[in-house]
């Protein structure tokens, strides 16, 4: 009886320090949600629709150029590739903002050079031609656009013309956005043209090269596969960034932001949900 005894206290001697190691073993860490400059902001699996990272990311605010990813998306979906469309004279008048690219009315330009237009350096009437090409006139584009967000999930948001210039109700949340640019990536040539500093842009009059300065930003980040940024005066500074790493994609979005801080954070973001 008690040589077991002995047994049984040196089982327990040998068996407790193991289970004391053990039960003081903290869990892993989980980085922490990392702060940014701008107001609302998301981060999605491009995969799953999963949100990785939210502030106020189901809060709508103006998104500016970033509403051109809706355009984009309905050029894609009901535009030939070899279809023209022509740049109209009321398209150039709505045109906010410094022109980046002089266009004429009457220029005529295929599909792809109308995304790279729209894509790369968010060339207002193109935007605005793109819709009076597709619907007949601003009215019916952006209820054709508000009906194909309702069809991605995007349940709130309004838009109310093409090109993302400032407009009273014209807004969508970070969320909604990035649902939109999630379907767009189904088309490979959007990413292209989000993914390039310069590209050529041929229409029926000129031969032009175009800069993403954007893109400039975030052309060492290794995980940065592409972005599109917007501005106006009730926005502030918006962007969407595409990440990748190890197989794994990203969507950011960021919006009420400014320009000093915009694609740090961006980068920050999208680190934080590639770990």
């Amino acid at each position: 009886m008690l040589k077991k005894l002995s047994l049984l206290f040196v089982g327990i001697a040998l068996i407790l320090p193991l289970y004391l190691s053990f039960s003081h073993t903290k869990a892993p860490v989980q980085a922490s949600q990392p702060e940014i400059n701008g107001r609302y902001g998301v981060v999605i699996d491009a995969a799953t629709g999963e949100i990785l990272y939210d502030k106020n990311a189901k809060r709508q605010a103006p998104p500016a150029s970033l509403t051109k990813l809706m355009t984009a998306l309905l050029l894609l979906e009901r535009v030939g590739e070899r279809e023209e469309i022509v740049i109209t004279q009321h398209a150039i008048d709505t045109e906010s903002g410094a022109k980046q690219v002089p266009l004429e009315a009457g220029e005529r330009l295929r599909r792809n050079e109308a995304l790279k237009l729209m894509l790369t350096i968010s060339v207002d009437s193109v935007a605005e031609s793109v819709a009076e090409h597709i619907s007949g006139s601003k009215k019916e584009f952006a209820h054709l656009m508000n009906q194909r967000a309702r069809e991605l999930g995007a349940d709130t948001l309004t838009f109310y013309n093409a090109s993302g210039s400032d407009a009273l109700g014209h807004r969508a949340s970070p969320y909604e956005l990035a649902l939109i640019a999630r379907e767009l990536l189904k088309h490979p040539e959007a990413l292209d043209c989000m993914s390039r500093v310069t590209n050529t842009v041929q229409t029926s009059l000129h031969t032009r090269e175009i800069t993403n300065s954007g893109r400039k930003d975030l052309k060492d980040d290794p995980l940065a596969l592409g972005s599109k940024s917007g501005r106006t005066a009730l926005a502030d500074y918006t962007l969407i960034t595409v990440d990748e790493k190890q197989g794994k994609r990203v969507i950011v979005v960021i919006m009420k932001s400014e320009r000093k801080t915009l694609y740090t954070d961006a980068a920050k973001l999208a680190a934080y949900a590639l770990h």
